[in-house]
């Protein structure tokens, strides 16, 4: 993406941040298509139900289930195995692995395993409430539709069109709201963060004792890389959600911003990228140690801690 424009987007959402913060009108609309606006946030009567029917439908509604459903073949297309030492069946193995590591229904359990663990019927029901309205309904349709693996060449050539027609700064500022309250850019760090340490621990007991991190090495890696790119991620994000949301009016990203920022979604948010979390370092822990299994120890190279990795 083009450094320049990621920047000036930053210093819109900065500008025009204060002036939508102050807005305090909340509009939604409810299951029966009814437009409200009041001064405060909406009330909408939490469903009840089967603790596992919720989970399920809060999953579906969410557009979770589609997205983890191109998970294995996302990894499978941005993992570059051309330079490594592996031969051709090495190498199919491998991408056998990253299949069934990161298949739908492994990442799901764990999912489904937080969700249940931390559950809380009156939030999950709130939760599935607002799942069930127009509004967030249309917003889930577009983010499912945009998750393809076709999206980071997508995301270039919007960028680049960025520069001759930049958005309304209000328009940024919006969006950079929702990316706060999604607290996305975090979670994309904490994942990255996760893989790696992942990988590390798959391979640490092959290694000999010379070769092993220090204590207190990898995890300050870790945070070093994590600070380097922050600030990238968050503006990659912005551009993540400027495309995304394109169709989007304001009127319905102010009703998507409350949803996010409510108890109800902080709650499902943090469960979720909880059992994400757990579910994607075991993935990438099962799929670097059948790597280095596959390999001879002579060709085997234990890669360097993180430095300045750059983002995507």
């Amino acid at each position: 993406m083009g450094r320049v424009t990621l920047v000036a987007l930053a210093v819109l959402a900065l500008a025009a941040s204060a002036g939508v913060a102050d807005a305090k009108t909340y509009r939604w609309v409810d299951a029966n298509g009814v437009v409200h606006y009041s001064d405060t946030p909406p009330q909408i009567p939490a469903v009840t139900g089967d603790r596992d029917a919720l989970i399920e439908e809060a999953l579906e509604l969410s557009g979770i289930k589609q997205q983890l459903a191109g998970l294995a073949p996302q990894v499978a297309a941005n993992t570059d195995l051309s330079k490594s030492p592996l031969d051709a069946q090495e190498r199919a193995a491998v991408l056998q692995t990253l299949a069934a590591a990161f298949g739908l229904e492994p990442i799901l359990a764990t999912v489904r395993s937080v969700l249940r663990t931390g559950y809380d019927p009156q939030l999950m029901g709130v939760f599935v409430a607002r799942l069930r309205t127009p509004t967030l309904r249309r917003l889930t349709a577009m983010e499912v539709e945009a998750d393809t693996p076709e999206l980071p060449k997508k995301l270039q050539a919007f960028a680049a069109g960025l520069r001759g027609s930049p958005p309304p700064a209000e328009r940024v500022a919006r969006l950079a709201r929702l990316a706060a309250a999604t607290s996305t850019a975090e979670y994309m760090l904490e994942v990255r963060g996760a893989v790696v340490r992942a990988g590390f621990r798959a391979i640490e007991p092959m290694l000999p004792p010379e070769r092993r991190p220090k204590p207190g090495a990898l995890d300050a890696a870790i945070a070093g890389m994590i600070a380097q790119q922050r600030d990238t991620m968050r503006n990659e994000v912005l551009v993540l959600f400027l495309y995304v949301y394109r169709a989007a009016t304001d009127a319905e990203l102010e009703e998507y911003i409350t949803f996010e920022e409510s108890e109800a979604g902080r709650w499902f948010q943090g469960l979720y990228r909880r059992g994400m979390l757990e579910a994607v370092s075991a993935a990438s822990e099962q799929v670097v140690r059948q790597i280095a299994k596959s390999l001879p120890a002579k060709r085997f190279i234990a890669p360097p801690l993180p430095g300045g990795t750059k983002t995507r």
